[in-house]
């Protein structure tokens, strides 16, 4: 039995809910690494199907494995209740239906012996299907250093792909657990203001696409990205960083993206919000022509009954 040491290099964090056909595959993927100087917390988020019992079952097998039950409270919870037991000075993630290559901590150990001043590191990713078949997929910005200026324009840091310093969280704070989606992209935002993002140029982890998994825009997931971008130039520094033609322009789409997504769901007052949150950016043509669709066509919408995302 591996024994792990006073301090770990790497805390590995695995949030699970209900993935009981996949975790034990995300879990043997770690067991697998060419570097094992780790402790790896598993995060039963309130699973409940077989997963607790598999869990235990995995902790019980490698002293450096640690399970935690909780009540469901999302991912992001998931993931702070592991970082306040975590113990090494680099912290990385694998998400339970995912999988790492072999070499993934074994090519962040070699680029910090390089780097000792990195505070973030990320690779990318390639795609698994479920019939076993691999997909190779390019890297984004994978030249050069990047920061908040690219990572406000697209969300290109891939979750089982990232690792940074343990520090890094004392001085930007935990995952926001109020939120239920975009709680990787909005801590990573916050952690711009204080390092750059430093590429591997290679691939390091597989991200499983299953039915489960796939996921669809809708005009609440377009409205809650524009909120975390929104707050992060107007309350957390991000407009010290991002230029203000950039800004304009990327909520401006958003906001007028989650109109469109709305509009079509026929939640029509809900499209009318969010635009209202577009034009605060710029007026277009195709906005106003939906909001005068939506003006004529709200006493035969319908409303998905929950508040539009607001972050202060």
């Amino acid at each position: 039995m591996n024994v792990p040491s006073t301090q770990p290099m790497f805390t590995v964090v695995m949030p699970v809910y209900n993935h009981a056909a996949y975790v034990a595959q995300a879990v043997e993927s770690v067991l697998a690494q060419t570097f094992g100087d780790w402790e790896l917390y598993i995060v039963d988020d309130g699973s409940t199907d077989e997963t607790p019992g598999i869990v235990d079952d995995l902790a019980s097998r490698d002293a450096r494995i640690l399970a935690i039950h909780q009540t469901n409270a999302g991912p992001a919870a998931a993931r702070n209740a592991a970082i306040r037991q975590a113990r090494g000075e680099w912290m990385a993630y694998l998400d339970s239906d995912d999988l790492w290559l072999p070499d993934a901590l074994a090519c962040y150990a070699e680029f910090i012996a390089r780097r000792p001043d990195a505070k973030f590191l990320y690779g990318y990713r390639h795609r698994l299907d479920d019939d076993g078949t691999i997909t190779e997929l390019p890297g984004e910005f994978q030249l050069r250093p990047t920061g908040a200026a690219e990572l406000f324009g697209r969300m290109y840091l891939s979750h089982l792909c990232v690792c940074y310093r343990r520090s890094l969280l004392e001085e930007s704070g935990l995952y926001d657990a109020t939120l239920r989606s975009c709680e990787d992209y909005e801590l990573y935002l916050r952690m711009s203001l204080r390092c750059t993002f430093e590429p591997l140029g290679k691939a390091t982890g597989l991200r499983r696409r299953h039915g489960t998994n796939l996921s669809r825009q809708t005009g609440r997931s377009r409205m809650l990205e524009a909120e975390v971008l929104r707050r992060f130039i107007e309350r957390q520094g991000g407009a010290a960083l991002v230029p203000p033609e950039q800004v304009r322009t990327r909520l401006g789409r958003l906001y007028y993206a989650a109109a469109r997504q709305y509009f079509k769901a026929r939640c029509y007052r809900q499209s009318l919000t969010a635009l209202a949150c577009a034009r605060r950016y710029g007026q277009t043509l195709k906005g106003t022509l939906i909001a005068l669709a939506s003006r004529a066509l709200l006493p035969l919408g319908t409303d998905d009954g929950r508040p539009l995302p607001k972050l202060d």
